[in-house]
Parts: structure tokens; sequence; C-alpha cells
């Protein structure tokens, strides 16, 4: 395995990735370990649906799991090297090449927030968040070619544990607009093909993170974006039509009084992957 951590490092980089969030908790990735290093394929039998917001749902569901085995190698000390779309295969995204490098102290914060973020879809308290705070999640997107903005309060409400946008379509039946339950920020890409889409959910993963461990409760959402009207329209408030909405986040602080929000059930490792022979 000259090259390649020991299996050890490598399931237990695969174990703390399956944590990443994915639309409804499906999970549509597969990881192949060969000698060149670790793959990752989008799995369409886990794919919900056959719209283009299904299969945008998978690219950025399988971008966060991949972002996360990143930081999950460079916890463990081995620095990762991405070759996104390496072959024909539309659906084989990514090849994972790994070099031992120390570990940071920047990657291992993110590493220990994996098992602690939580799609906490609860109402948050009406404490601020530090526009400081904003600026630096803006700042790391945009080092990844996506772009960051606050979803103005007026533009969108909640319906029971959901988000819903208001621009004249389904906001019926929703909450009041306000702007005390935490905000709401959408992440977008300069192009909607399939490798921005990946690259947003790297991103998605990041930032959500890095929410984490700055202490704030975070959502991501992307099923109000299933509306192409409410899609258009909020690339053109937020975006001035320069960028595509991929993804939201409702960040916050969570609630003092409640117990914690127990783990998603994710599926394991043996169930996710496979090994080239002689590699295991």
């Amino acid at each position: 395995m000259a090259g390649l951590p020991d299996t050890a490092t490598l399931e237990r980089a695969l174990d703390l990735a399956a944590r990443a969030p994915s639309a409804q908790n499906s999970q549509p990735w597969r990881w192949r370990v060969s000698r060149e290093g670790v793959h990752l394929y989008a799995n369409r039998s886990r794919q919900l649906g056959d719209t283009d917001s299904d299969r945008r749902d998978v690219l950025l569901s399988c971008g966060a799991v991949l972002d996360h085995c990143v930081v999950a190698f460079a916890a463990q000390g081995w620095q990762s090297r991405l070759r996104r779309f390496p072959g024909a295969d539309r659906d084989h995204l990514a090849l994972i090449e790994v070099i031992e490098a120390p570990a940071t102290e920047p990657s291992r914060e993110l590493a220990v927030a994996i098992p602690h973020r939580r799609a906490d879809r609860r109402r948050y308290r009406a404490d601020p968040i530090p526009p400081g705070t904003l600026e630096l999640l803006a700042v790391r997107a945009a080092r990844r070619q996506a772009t960051l903005a606050v979803v103005p309060a007026s533009r969108w409400a909640r319906r029971d544990d959901d988000v819903v946008l208001r621009y004249g379509g389904d906001g019926a039946g929703a909450d009041s607009p306000h702007g005390d339950d935490g905000v709401l920020l959408v992440l977008g890409t300069e192009a909607d093909d399939d490798e921005s889409r990946l690259r947003a959910g790297e991103t998605l993963s990041r930032l959500l993170l890095s929410a984490t461990a700055l202490g704030l409760a975070s959502c991501p959402l992307t099923l109000p974006l299933k509306q192409i009207r409410d899609r258009l329209a909020l690339a053109a408030e937020v975006f001035d039509g320069d960028a595509y909405p991929q993804a939201l986040i409702r960040l916050g602080h969570a609630p003092t009084d409640g117990d914690p929000l127990p783990a998603v059930e994710r599926l394991s490792v043996a169930d996710t992957t496979s090994w080239d022979s002689g590699l295991r």
C-alpha cells in the first residue's frame, strides 16, 4: 500500500466523512480504494428523483462528503490532492491522492467539529451573529471560487421545520417574515455545471464545519431552490444574476432549552467502500 495510509487510517477517514450532510440523508456516494488513492463516485441508486434539482443534490452531497474526507485525512497527517472528474465516467467525481504532512491546528478543529455538526431545524435564539463571522464565512467561500450572500429577511420564512422563499410562490401559510431566527445564507457559483456543483458541495461542507467550530448552529437546505422561479428571483436579487444559487444555510445560535440533537444514522464504511485486490 505504498503511497497510501494504512487500512485503519483510511477507514477512520471514510467513517468520519460519512457524517457529511446529504439531501434527506440520502448519502448518494460510494468509494473505491486503489493504489492510486481514494476514488469518489456518485451512487445514482440513492438519487431521490430525476429532476435537475435532484441531480444537483447528488453533486452537492458528494462534494460535501469529499471535503469531509479531505478534512479527516488532514487531521490524521495526510494532505490531499484532488483530481475532479478524472476520467470519462461522469459519475467518477474525484480521485483523492494523499501524501504525509503534519496535521495543522485548523484541520484538527474542523475534524473535531464533524461529529458535533447537526442539521438543526429548530428555532434559533434571537442573539445576533457578529458581522465578522459572516465576513469570515464569505471569505472562506470566495477562496473556493464561490459566493456567499445573506437572503433578505423579508424573502424567507419558516413553515413548520422548513424554510420557504417568498418570491410570490410557496410562501402562503408560512410564518410572517422575520429576521430573529438566525440568518439565511445562499451559496452561489459562477457556473452551473457538474464541477461547479461538486465544488459548491465542498464549500458547503467547509462552511458548515467552520460554523460548528465557531459554536453556531446551522442547517443546509436545498428544497427551497427546487422552484425554478424562486431560484432565478433569488439569483437576480442577491447576486445581480451573476451567480447560480446552489444551496442555502440557515445559521444562528442553538436554543438553550431542549435535549441535544441525536446523530443521524449513516451507512457504514463496509456499505459504501470497495477495495482493489491486495489492498486489504
